[in-house]
């Protein structure tokens, strides 16, 4: 069985004489409901509902020895600091997934003697994600076995209209990935069977067009200039399992390349 451990932002909570004593992590975060009540109509109307941030709390047992005791405190209050931003941690029980919270709330021992000490902390956005993206490395990058990348099958070469290629969202959550398409083309579209995104226009063998299909970006560059007049507005959502995508368009020579975390429910 794993020894119950937390690591933040590179650094195991046990290294520093702090035992991860309790989790306590919401298996979803509370659920936010969209409602408007009318004047002299009974019940009220729904507009659907939405997470908040998930919070949790965790308990550290500080296991040093009495000497060491108030250095270990302060290291646990450098290394929670809300001045630090966002911190990343990761479970030793549940590998590869990032769970970035923000500290809030108050850093406080229990009684006289206790060696425990609460931390609480938020997640503004609520999901755990992979540890890491889906961008490609190719062999000869300098890479080496452990170093915490994997050769994707995110990237696709198009040569020709009507290829079809399919993404996996391995996730249990739908994400925005980043689209990156490299290469010429004039006018082409992608179509998930849901939606088509269109880029009205011509490019040569050099540019790189990126759509950033985050709900809170919603961008698309040439060349990293901004280029979102060439597109349709329109910003595909991976859904997790399998996405099937059509490439149309002329002179299509292009390599496409989805970039993004996995994104889960827990």
């Amino acid at each position: 069985m794993t020894k119950p451990d937390v690591n933040v932002n590179g650094v195991w909570m046990s290294t520093v004489g702090a035992a991860l004593y309790e989790r306590r992590l919401p298996v979803l975060p509370d659920v936010e409901d969209n409602t408007l009540k009318l004047a002299e109509r009974d019940g009220v109307l729904d507009f659907g509902a939405t997470y908040g941030p998930r919070t949790l709390t965790l308990t550290f047992e500080i296991t040093s020895s009495a000497a060491d005791f108030n250095a270990t405190v302060s290291a646990l209050a450098r290394t929670f600091n809300s001045r630090r931003g966002v911190l990343a941690l990761e479970f030793a029980d549940m590998p590869d997934k990032k769970w970035r919270c923000v500290y809030a709330g108050t850093l406080q021992l229990g009684a006289t003697g206790s060696r425990l000490i609460d931390v609480q902390l938020r997640m503004n956005d609520p999901w755990p994600t992979s540890a890491q993206d889906t961008e490609l490395h190719e062999y000869g990058d300098g890479l080496a076995f452990g170093d915490g990348y994997f050769y994707t099958d995110h990237s696709f070469a198009i040569t020709a209209p009507g290829q079809t290629f399919t993404v996996n969202n391995a996730g249990s959550n739908d994400v925005g990935p980043l689209i990156r398409i490299t290469g010429a083309f004039t006018n082409l579209s992608l179509t998930d069977g849901y939606g088509t995104l269109t880029l009205t226009g011509s490019t040569t063998g050099t540019d790189v067009i990126e759509i950033d299909c985050a709900t809170d970006k919603q961008t698309v560059k040439k060349n990293g200039v901004n280029a979102y007049a060439m597109s349709n507005r329109v910003f595909p959502l991976l859904l997790p399992g399998d996405t099937e995508f059509t490439v149309t368009g002329a002179a299509v020579n292009v390599r496409i390349e989805f970039v993004f975390r996995y994104k889960y429910l827990y």
